[in-house]
């Protein structure tokens, strides 16, 4: 079966939800910063709705639920329903910088793997205290092929006046074998009874609705045989819901393969035929007809993408960075200036360590653990100098520029860039090097002049 997926609808809103995201983004860091503000948390999840319709549209089912589940938690931060609200903004972000990466992996690997962003799912519903997802939640089969009613005149040539005995005798095979595997015993035998009675229900259930369930069935069975499928609670499970919808059947006789079976028990029952190498021709055109390979792809391939999709989306990444390097510049300029000054308004240092919290939170929202940490002890310092608990020397004022210089060069490292961007240099904003270089002259003459008239008192 060939793919469900309009590629080309999807180029066409890609570039809209790039730049929905960015706002989503940029009201989501504004909220950081004042989060007694929630107008911008109001802002992050209508942009994060219109992204999630937007993918709803274009029928896109992995990238549309991270984007529900993005909404859902906005939603949760919005009404304070979370339990910690900055691991909840942390996740946030990292879901809104991710999701450029998976439209863009969705785009050139052409398949939407729901399994590959599972672990961010879940992520995304524990911060908001929901049950997690698993592999079957996320699982789904190509179902809309649907088998029209037959008419009465075929139904009329298929209700027999020995089709009930049939039924019946069909049943108490179907349930010694069950019981017989239920048990755990001779199951050879007795997935051979079950085989021969779907098989049996197979043609007679042949082109009606109620035909494909024999036919999984039965793929299932083979799966059993060959240690394909686990033999465990789950499989007892649906083969009990079968035996019910065979016990309809002898119910309501030839009318009843009109009626086609539990979607939930196809597809739970497809789960399983999924999951079985495809040794038979019975399970690999099971697999082909209702897109199983796409539904549930193998492990390997899943964690290929995975790992393609390993942290953020770069592009986006590069931004956030960009803007709080340029916020670095401005309180090392602010620090330079003070150090140029006669260092008498020691109470103007205190003004740093707004901008500076302000990076901290932005920091600890991106997951950047050390960066923040680096950022936390400048705080701890700047305030200790602008109570007066600490002299405003050349040593602590040279620690504090030094490490919001490694805390530049750290998320301009962590971001990094295209090779075509590197031979070009980096456009992030970096301190003028001349400065730094008469900074750092400008401290070594102080400390030989101090060495010399030392040196001179000594003698």
């Amino acid at each position: 079966m060939g793919d469900r997926h309009d590629y080309v609808a999807l180029e066409w809103v890609k570039g809209e939800i790039a730049e929905t995201l960015k706002q989503a983004r940029q009201a989501l860091e504004a909220f950081v910063e004042n989060p007694q503000d929630s107008t911008r948390m109001r802002f992050c999840l209508t942009y994060v709705h219109q992204v999630h319709g937007t993918l709803q549209m274009v029928e896109f089912y992995g990238a549309a639920l991270l984007a529900e589940e993005m909404e859902q938690l906005a939603r949760a931060l919005l009404e304070e329903r979370v339990a910690s609200q900055t691991e909840a903004l942390e996740v946030l972000m990292q879901a809104i910088l991710q999701m450029p990466a998976y439209l863009d992996r969705i785009q050139s690997a052409r398949r939407d793997l729901p399994m590959v962003v599972l672990p961010l799912l879940n992520d995304l519903r524990a911060a908001r205290g929901e049950k997690l997802l698993s592999e079957t939640s996320l699982f789904s089969p190509d179902m809309s092929a649907r088998r029209p009613a037959l008419s009465g005149e075929y139904l009329a040539q298929r209700q027999t006046a020995d089709l009930p005995v049939l039924l019946r005798k069909m049943r108490q095979m179907l349930q010694v074998a069950l019981v017989g595997i239920i048990r755990n015993q001779d199951l050879p035998t007795n997935l051979g009874y079950m085989a021969r009675v779907f098989a049996r229900l197979e043609i007679l259930c042949k082109d009606a609705p109620l035909g494909p369930l024999w036919q999984i069935a039965s793929g299932v069975v083979e799966g059993l045989a060959s240690g394909g499928v686990a033999h465990g609670t789950t499989i007892r499970t649906l083969l009990r819901q079968v035996d019910k919808e065979l016990k309809r059947l002898v119910e309501q006789g030839a009318d009843g393969i009109n009626q086609a079976a539990p979607d939930e028990l196809t597809k739970n029952l497809l789960f399983y035929v999924a999951k079985a190498p495809a040794q038979s021709a019975r399970i690999q055109a099971l697999k082909a007809e209702y897109s199983l390979d796409e539904a549930l792809p193998d492990s390997n391939v899943v964690d290929e993408e995975r790992a393609q999709l390993a942290g953020p989306d770069r592009g986006a990444m590069r931004s956030v960075v960009a803007a709080l390097c340029e916020e670095l510049v401005r309180v090392k300029d602010s620090l330079d200036l003070f150090v140029r000054s006669d260092r008498m308004g020691i109470a103007d240092l205190g003004a740093l360590q707004t901008p500076l919290k302000q990076i901290a939170d932005t920091l600890a929202v991106l997951g950047f653990g050390q960066p923040r940490r680096i950022i936390l002890d400048q705080i701890e310092v700047v305030e200790a100098l602008a109570r007066g608990q600490r002299k405003a020397d050349d040593a602590v004022l040279m620690d504090v520029a030094g490490a919001l210089l490694y805390v530049e060069a750290t998320l301009a490292g962590m971001v990094g860039g295209t090779s075509e961007e590197q031979g070009e240099g980096s456009h992030l904003p970096t301190t003028d090097v001349a400065q730094i270089h008469q900074l750092v002259i400008r401290e070594a003459r102080t400390g030989l002049e101090q060495a010399k008239d030392a040196i001179i008192e000594f003698i």
